[in-house]
């Protein structure tokens, strides 16, 4: 029952103190937004310290909701979600603390946004029903509008309206899929129903796969982002407040990865095996074009918003990939840069707050403000995947597993678009090193400038980076006890792949459609 309420309490406590917040006055609504971050991130901690992957019954809550329609209140901890669940807590409990000396901070509405997009995205992680799931990914969608139109910068405006228009799109895409599915799902039982693990259960002939998985990938495409579907991205990091970019770079850009490893291979094996050496393709596309656009960046915040372009990249080749140590890492990366790209942002955020428009200038960090210069740093590294940091874990397990995969689909004949394409991901991490080791350079050890003023980081803000740097750390030097923790959740994914008949004819009539057994 403990575990039943935590799951409970994840999503109560920052929905309820999201209401609570909008009547109380200025100081008393941080001091309660503060207690809810911190009560819901140690709810999360205690969930991630006694899940082993085994007992994710003991971590489940399942009330009827919409019976006839077979929409229920089904939330659970199932491995996939549980890196997410942990990163998603900590980073607005840290967001929260950096903010708290901004004007932003001492308004109710801002504290109400940021506890209501806490909610939406733990929600969206935990949902197993889909309709659920649903209904959360787009309850995340309008706060996050709200608060870049309100509190963002001169171009607010258009970079809200942008934000809002394209993942729209992308959600009308994925509402269509679960309909779908709830169709079929009624067609093959006679009842509607849309859980998740009855939807597992359902025989999709090709055509209904083919269509389900465009319109998750699309949705997710647009979610994470991925070239070319990322227009939004560039003016929503640059002109969102500090938090908006560190939440929607550190958690939200998730969602997307995390859907298409709960839905899109899961529920469309046979279709994700077909397209997957196109995916990988399209995931190394994202990954330089990413890392070019990063190296031709004289702007901090867009070059940082072109780098988790490209390495979102990575977390889609690990996911299609099929490997289970790519899928380890997949599920690592997300971990990872979602502390890594947080943190960073973060730091450029409290340089803001300092600085003005002038923090775009910033030289001789190192000078000026060590502790600004030694934080900074451990990011940058982190981004770059140094060893021993949980950038070199994820990126290691992504790029093992991968050339693993490739090369057997070559030495089988397949083909060497796989191969090929995992190659050209390698070079991602060398212009990776390039232009984030030119951003330290610049920032770090640049030409001092006698007349800027700089005041180093308090206690109060190098101690909220702790857990941050951590994680980072622990996940680097020992990943084991992470992997353990997700292992079931990871070889069911995998397996699902491997259970997908090799002798699938995959010609163009095929794919058009269909073959003569209904696939």
């Amino acid at each position: 029952m403990s575990e039943i309420m935590n799951v409970e309490l994840l999503i109560a406590l920052p929905f309820i103190g999201a209401f609570l917040v909008a009547f109380l006055p200025a100081t008393g609504s941080r001091l309660l937004s503060l207690l809810v971050t911190l009560a819901t991130l140690s709810v999360a901690g205690n969930i991630f310290a006694t899940f082993d992957g085994t007992n994710s019954a003991d971590f489940t809550l399942n009330i009827p909701w919409m019976n006839d329609l077979g929409v229920n209140l089904h939330l659970a901890v199932d491995g996939l979600n549980l890196y997410l669940l942990l990163l998603t807590t900590l980073i607005f409990a840290v967001v929260l603390v950096c903010s708290w000396t901004t004007a932003a901070c001492r308004r109710p509405l801002f504290l109400t946004l940021l506890l209501f997009l806490e909610a939406g995205l733990v929600g969206t992680f935990l949902s197993q029903n889909l309709i659920l799931f649903f209904i959360f990914w787009e309850a995340v969608l309008i706060p996050m509008f709200i608060m870049i139109l309100v509190f963002g910068g001169a171009k607010s405006k258009s970079a809200a309206f942008t934000f809002f228009l394209y993942t729209l799109a992308g959600s009308v895409l994925l509402l269509a899929a679960i309909i779908l599915l709830g169709v079929v799902s009624w067609q093959q039982t006679g009842v509607w129903s849309f859980e998740y693990n009855d939807i597992l259960n359902l025989q999709l002939n090709w055509e209904m796969q083919l269509f389900v998985f465009t319109a998750i990938v699309l949705a997710c495409a647009i979610k994470c982002p991925l070239f070319p579907l990322h227009s939004w991205l560039p003016l929503a990091y640059s002109e969102s407040p500090a938090a908006g970019t560190a939440i929607m770079a550190g958690a939200l850009s998730k969602m997307g990865a995390f859907a298409l490893i709960k839905l899109a291979v899961p529920l469309c094996p046979q279709v994700a095996v077909f397209a997957a050496p196109w995916l990988l393709v399209w995931a190394v596309i994202s990954i330089l074009y990413g890392a070019i656009m990063a190296l031709r960046q004289t702007d901090i915040k867009l070059l940082v918003a072109y780098s988790s372009l490209s390495h979102m990249g990575y977390i889609v080749l690990g996911v299609f990939s099929f490997y289970e140590t790519a899928l380890h890492g997949a599920l690592f990366q997300t971990f990872s840069h979602g502390l890594a790209v947080g943190g960073l942002f973060l730091l450029l955020g409290l340089l803001e707050q300092r600085l003005g428009d002038d923090y775009k200038n910033v030289t001789a960090l190192s000078t000026a403000a060590p502790r600004f210069a030694v934080l900074l740093l451990l990011f940058i590294l982190t981004s770059i995947a140094l060893p021993l940091t949980s950038g070199f874990t994820g990126e290691f397990m992504i790029l093992l597993g991968a050339f693993q995969k490739a090369f057997a689909l070559w030495q089988g004949q397949a083909g060497a678009t796989s191969l090929v394409a995992v190659l050209f991901a390698c070079s991602g991490i060398v212009l990776g090193a390039g232009y984030m080791l030119r951003f330290a350079r610049k920032i770090l050890y640049g030409k001092s400038r006698q007349e800027m003023i700089l005041p180093d980081l308090g206690l109060r803000e190098t101690l909220v980076f702790v857990p941050l740097l951590f994680l980072i750390l622990w996940v680097g030097i020992a990943p084991a006890g992470y992997m353990a923790k997700v292992q079931p959740a990871v070889t069911f994914v995998a397996e699902r792949v491997d259970s997908t008949p090799a002798s699938i004819d995959l010609s163009l009539a095929t794919v058009l459609h269909g073959d003569a057994n209904g696939r």
